[in-house]
C-alpha cells in the first residue's frame, strides 16, 4: 500500500535531523526496513498495539506485533549533554504515533525556541499543490538536461542570457553561441 503522506512525516524527519545536530551522527542509520525498526524501537520502545494497528504497511505491522516488548530509553540517557528543553521537543517530534507529534506551528512555539521564533515572521502557509511538481512527471532527455544546465548558467550572465533569448549573435567574444558551449563544456555527458 502507498504511504499516506502527512506533515507529521516531515516533523519526524526534522526530529531526526535535530538529533543528528545534537550528536553529530545519524540517529537511525538502518540498513533495511527491519533493521531500521529495530533501532527505532531500541530508543523509543515498542509502540502500543493501537499504534501498530494504524500502520499501513502490513509487513511492518506484522514485524512490530511479533517483536519482543522493549521499554523506551530516556532521552537524557541517549543525549546526556543536550539541553533538556531540546530533548523535550525532540521527544515530541519523534513520537512513534504520527498523531502525537506536534505541528510545525506547535514545534516553533515550543519553549526551546523562546525569544527566537516569532509567529508574525513565520506564518503558516497553505500546502503547495501537486501542480507545483508536474515537472517531475515529464520525461527528460540528455539534451533537455544540457539545456536546463545552460539556462541556469545564463541566469548569472545577463548579457549572454539576453543574446540567447533574442537569438542574436553574441556581441562579445566571451559569450560564444549556445551550441558551441554545449559541445565544449557538456560533451562529457555523452
Amino acid at each position: 500500500k502507498m504511504l499516506q503522506y502527512t506533515p507529521a512525516i516531515d516533523i519526524w524527519s526534522i526530529g531526526c535531523i535535530f538529533a543528528e545536530l545534537l550528536t553529530g551522527k545519524p540517529l537511525f542509520p538502518g540498513k533495511n526496513v527491519v533493521h531500521q525498526l529495530d533501532i527505532i524501537t531500541d530508543l523509543l520502545g515498542t509502540p502500543a498495539p493501537e499504534t501498530i494497528a494504524r500502520i499501513r504497511n502490513e509487513k511492518a505491522r506484522r514485524y512490530l506485533s511479533s517483536m519482543r516488548r522493549k521499554k523506551p530509553v530516556p532521552f537524557t540517557q541517549k543525549f546526556p549533554n543536550a539541553d533538556p528543553l531540546a530533548l523535550n521537543l525532540l521527544e515530541r517530534m519523534l513520537a512513534f504515533d504520527p498523531k502525537d507529534r506536534p505541528s510545525a506551528e506547535e514545534a516553533l512555539a515550543d519553549l526551546y525556541f523562546k525569544n527566537i521564533a516569532s509567529v508574525d515572521r513565520e506564518p503558516s502557509a497553505q500546502p503547495i499543490t501537486k501542480l507545483e511538481f508536474e515537472f517531475e512527471r515529464r520525461r527528460i532527455t540528455k539534451d533537455d538536461i544540457r539545456e536546463l544546465i545552460y539556462r541556469e548558467i545564463l541566469e548569472y550572465h545577463p548579457n549572454m542570457l539576453r543574446e540567447f533569448l533574442e537569438g542574436a549573435e553574441p556581441t562579445n567574444f566571451m559569450y560564444p553561441r549556445c551550441e558551441v558551449l554545449f559541445h565544449q563544456y557538456f560533451s562529457i555527458l555523452h
